[in-house]
C-alpha cells in the first residue's frame, strides 16, 4: 500500500472546513429552534397596546396637533370613492358614437398614438364603431370626423 502524505496547509483547509459545517449545522438545526419560541412575544403585545392606549389619549386631550387629531378621526370614516380604482367616465356622447373615452397619448419621434375606449388609433384610422376616422391626436384631445358629413368632434383627454 503506498503511503499518502499530506501537508500542513491541507490540514488547516480541512479543519476550517471542519469547522464551517459544524457551526452551520449547529445553527440551521439547534440555534435556529430556539429562535422559534416564544421570546416575549405577550410582552411586545402589551407594550404595543400601551402604546396605542396613550397615543389614543394624548389626540383626545388635544395635546398634539390638531391636524394629527383630524388626520386620526378621518381615518374611520367610510371613503367616498375607492383611491384604488379608476373610474373612467365618457368624455363626450354623440347620438349616433355611443361614450368615447381619450384616456392616453402616447408620442414616439413623428408617430402619435390615442387610446380611445381602451384601443389604440393613428390619425387617418378609422374608429372600431365605424363612420368615424381620427383627423388629429394632440396630447390633450384627439379630433375625430364623420366620414360622410366631415362634421369634426374633439374629445379632450380624461383625467385620472
Amino acid at each position: 500500500m503506498k503511503r499518502v502524505t499530506v501537508s500542513k496547509r491541507e490540514i488547516v483547509v480541512v479543519a476550517v472546513m471542519l469547522v464551517a459545517v459544524l457551526y452551520g449545522v449547529h445553527e440551521l438545526f439547534l440555534a435556529a429552534s430556539s429562535k422559534w419560541r416564544d421570546t416575549g412575544g405577550r410582552e411586545r403585545t402589551a407594550q404595543v397596546d400601551t402604546l396605542l392606549k396613550e397615543a389614543s389619549e394624548i389626540l383626545k386631550t388635544g395635546t398634539a396637533a390638531p391636524v394629527y387629531a383630524a388626520i386620526v378621526s378621518g381615518a374611520g370614516t367610510e371613503w367616498k370613492r375607492d383611491p384604488f380604482h379608476a373610474e373612467i367616465t365618457p368624455a363626450v356622447s354623440a347620438a349616433n358614437l355611443g361614450p368615447l373615452a381619450y384616456t392616453g397619448y402616447v408620442e414616439i419621434g413623428s408617430k402619435r398614438i390615442a387610446i380611445i375606449n381602451g384601443m389604440s388609433y393613428e390619425a387617418g384610422d378609422e374608429l372600431e364603431l365605424g363612420g368615424y376616422v381620427v383627423k388629429r391626436i394632440r396630447s390633450s384631445a384627439v379630433v375625430i370626423s364623420e366620414k360622410g358629413t366631415g362634421k369634426s368632434i374633439t374629445i379632450p383627454l380624461v383625467d385620472e
